[in-house]
């Protein structure tokens, strides 16, 4: 049992059932049938043709983001979908680990460097997400459990930003700091540990690229376009006609519920903030808001699923081996952070 508690995939599923629990503990599950057998079932191919272009623009994001590599289009597109299947159906953002190996693995960034620019996008999404957020904020009247959640969430990015603004431009000093620290450590993890902090403060190099930046900053917004665009479409789906405002509320709570990194593909979480949502500040019923978060997260969740274990199979690479892999490289190639 203990050695059962130590395990990330324990409290992932715990984590999950748990917040799936709270989504449905007031539904009456024998209504989601009649619910699910009347909607629009046209919308699918909108959906995918919408997700496609969602994540082909955030490749293309990844790409200028490591403009000095050598990474085309296809294996950027190919390492982001392989990083959603992982997160999909690992805990703790496995995913963000496996795109950095890939990268790795194909020669064409170092393992730090790599992680750093995942780092980037993190950051990049949270501009968006921290406006989404503060438009949620104005237009409706938040629960507090949403606007804790939300000020939280600002708080982080804003604390990410003080924290890439040093690596960047107080750069002297931050490797004054952790050198110090390395020096605590045995000589060779000393010399590990100040390789990977100097690979991964270049993988944040975008941010004293001005232009670069603010085109990538550009596209992280076309992004969350495209990925509001499939939501409105899902809502359409299912006769939810809550315009660009509702659905802008309900992409900033799941972007706050992402936040929460042990459940793995959101399984739980997601639901639980579409019923709070639908349910609890736009007043429509438990059963088709639970409903909407289940069909909508399949689509999007199955969609990964297909589009990942076809990329393996593409590049030849088994899902066991990648964990194995991804494992590995998360424990002796990450960059220390507090």
């Amino acid at each position: 049992m203990p050695a059962m508690l130590k395990s990330k995939k324990f409290w992932g599923i715990a984590a999950s059932f748990f917040f799936l629990w709270l989504a449905l503990q007031k539904v009456d599950l024998r209504q989601i049938p009649a619910i699910v057998s009347s909607l629009k079932f046209e919308y699918l191919l909108l959906m995918c043709i919408s997700l496609t272009l969602e994540h082909v623009t955030r490749a293309w994001r990844w790409q200028m983001i490591l403009a000095n590599r050598p990474l085309d289009l296809k294996h950027s597109y190919f390492g982001l979908v392989m990083g959603y299947l992982f997160n999909n159906l690992l805990p703790a953002r496995a995913g963000e680990f496996l795109r950095a190996w890939y990268l790795k693995k194909k020669n064409i960034a170092p393992a730090g460097e790599a992680f750093g620019s995942v780092v980037i996008e993190r950051f990049l999404d949270g501009i968006v997400i921290v406006s989404l957020i503060v438009a949620s904020l104005n237009l409706f009247t938040a629960t507090p459990l949403i606007r804790k959640a939300s000020f939280s969430a600002i708080i982080f990015y804003c604390t990410v930003l003080i924290v890439i603004a040093m690596m960047q431009f107080r750069r002297a000093l931050f490797e004054k700091i952790t050198s110090a620290i390395f020096r605590l450590l045995p000589e060779r993890l000393d010399h590990l540990f100040t390789r990977i902090r100097d690979s991964f403060i270049n993988g944040l190099g975008l941010i004293s690229q001005p232009v670069v930046f603010a085109k990538a900053t550009l596209l992280s917004f076309i992004c969350w376009g495209l990925s509001l665009l499939t939501l409105i479409l899902c809502l359409q789906m299912f006769s939810l006609d809550l315009g660009v405002k509702g659905a802008v509320l309900l992409i900033s709570v799941l972007s706050v519920g992402s936040m929460i990194p042990a459940s793995p593909g959101m399984i739980g979480v997601y639901e639980f903030c579409c019923v709070l949502v639908l349910n609890g500040m736009l007043g429509k019923s438990p059963e088709l808001a639970a409903a909407f978060g289940l069909v909508s997260h399949s689509f999007g969740y199955f969609y990964v699923l297909i589009a990942g274990f076809a990329i393996l199979t593409i590049e030849n690479l088994k899902f066991a081996e990648l964990q194995k892999s991804e494992n590995e490289f998360s424990e002796n190639s990450s960059p220390p952070t507090s």
